[in-house]
């Protein structure tokens, strides 16, 4: 039975786990903001 690599399940424009947990967490974060923003506005 063949071990995985982890890099190989990563998304392509991803380097490492790191930077795919951070720009998750970005993401995330933009969203949080996003509809924040969108609930004070049609308040």
């Amino acid at each position: 039975m063949e071990e995985k690599q982890p890099e190989q399940e990563l998304p392509p424009f991803v380097k490492t786990w790191k930077q795919f947990y951070r720009l998750l967490i970005l993401w995330l974060a933009f969203l949080i903001a996003l509809f924040y923003a969108f609930t004070k506005y049609f308040e």
